[in-house]
């Protein structure tokens, strides 16, 4: 295969280390290596304890090149429960530096990487010859220390990609921040806008925000979605009939308080079922698979109430068996707190090339309309769950989904292709 330009990604939460942001630029970096590229990655190196990213085997793709620094953010701080006195004491030492140390959202977890990410982006760029820069946030201060490597290295050609919203969103606690710690994020912003010659991100809405607020011609905006590796799908799996209602949840339960409220509306939901159709109780199960966070609390809830059978809790699987538990299932279960209605996350496109008929559960909105006017699934909010979905269960309420939908172009070699035609120099 022809040897073709390098290119150097950076990515905080990059495979093996677990993070978000991981499996979109994991997938994307096996591509282009598998191209020629020869693919550069700076990336946390975290600790013992989230080297256990499920995209790793991506991540170690020949032609990919790791160069793992140093977290720097004190790990305390993001240590939960806290107990011993000396991490309290650490904690409470960390919480009234950390503002004298970063501008901004002193809590991202980049904010103290500028120095040792510049000299490391600055080596490979001069070693390798690099002119190709891609840089992901959420944590949102890489954008910024990126936009400081252009200024040191104009030639560069920088592509920013933003997974999330930044300072017009309420996530990462930008909605609780003091009105001077926000100027300063906005200011952090704006320099990696001025600096960037591509801003890409998978959502359009995102993209919407950045052109309307900052302007330039529009082809330095390009909305590149999350790609599905075929890789990790067979469509050759599809449910059992067997009499059993097979449903599943796969990711993470966000959204603090309401995801409570939506696992309150699951437990009210199989308690009324038990009580209303005693059999379809009995023939109906859901398989959740929780990332990033514990699940003692929950799984002790569904236990107290006699639940156990039909709400099962299991360990994370890597992404081939989840798939193939997905494919296998009769209805896919996905909730998104209303920050997210207009975020149409990783994990949708590879259920639509799945053909599993998706249950959206929350606040109307780009989610919503996508999965029921393009015929995938079907949309409830978390009060009418209780109601509705009994009502699937039992047959009465259908999800029809579009068997003959074409969903290729998302596809992981058509949109690499677009990133590499439409973004990159």
């Amino acid at each position: 295969m022809e040897a073709q330009e390098p290119i150097l990604i950076v990515c905080h939460g990059f495979p093996p280390v677990r993070g978000i942001g991981g499996r979109r630029w994991a997938k994307f970096a096996k591509e282009l290596a598998r191209r020629g590229h020869p693919v550069h990655v700076i990336r946390n190196a975290a600790t013992p304890a989230t080297l256990n990213s499920l995209w790793t085997n991506d991540a170690l793709a020949p032609g990919i090149m790791h160069h793992p620094l140093p977290q720097r953010f004190p790990e305390v701080i993001t240590k939960r429960p806290i107990t011993g006195l000396r991490d309290k004491l650490m904690y409470r030492a960390w919480r009234r530096l950390l503002p004298l140390l970063a501008p901004g959202n002193y809590m991202d977890a980049a904010a103290l990487w500028e120095r040792q990410l510049l000299a490391e982006a600055g080596r490979l760029v001069r070693q390798h010859g690099i002119r190709n820069v891609i840089a992901t946030g959420a944590p949102f201060h890489i954008l910024a220390h990126a936009a400081l490597l252009k200024e040191e290295f104009p030639q560069v050609h920088l592509v920013c990609d933003l997974r999330d919203k930044w300072t017009w969103g309420d996530g990462y606690g930008l909605g609780r921040m003091p009105h001077r710690r926000l100027r300063q994020e906005r200011d952090l912003e704006a320099r990696m806008a001025r600096a960037s010659d591509r801003l890409i991100s998978p959502h359009a809405t995102v993209i919407d925000h950045l052109h309307t607020t900052y302007g330039g011609p529009a082809d330095k905006y390009a909305v590149i979605p999350h790609a599905v590796d075929p890789d990790d799908l067979d469509l050759g799996i599809g449910p059992t009939k067997d009499g059993t209602f097979r449903m599943i949840y796969a990711g993470s339960l966000y959204g603090a308080g309401e995801a409570d409220q939506y696992f309150d509306a699951l437990l009210d939901t199989f308690s009324r079922l038990r009580t209303e159709s005693p059999e379809a109780f009995l023939n109906c199960r859901l398989d959740l698979y929780i990332t990033g966070h514990g699940i003692d609390a929950y799984s002790q809830r569904v236990h107290d109430q006699g639940l156990g059978e039909q709400i099962r809790f299991h360990a994370p699987l890597p992404p081939k068996e989840i798939f193939n538990r997905i494919a296998a299932s009769d209805l896919v279960l996905t909730f998104i707190p209303s920050m997210n209605k207009d975020i149409l996350g990783t994990k949708f496109h590879e259920i639509f090339y799945l053909r599993r008929p998706i249950l959206h559960i929350g606040e109307p909105g780009l989610v919503s309309r996508t999965l029921v006017e393009r015929r995938l699934g079907d949309s409830v909010r978390v009060e009418e769950l209780a109601t509705e979905l009994p009502r699937i269960i039992r047959g009465e309420r259908k999800i029809t989904v579009d068997l003959a939908a074409d969903h290729s172009a998302y596809l992981l070699g058509p949109v690499t292709d677009r990133l590499i035609n439409e973004v990159l120099a």
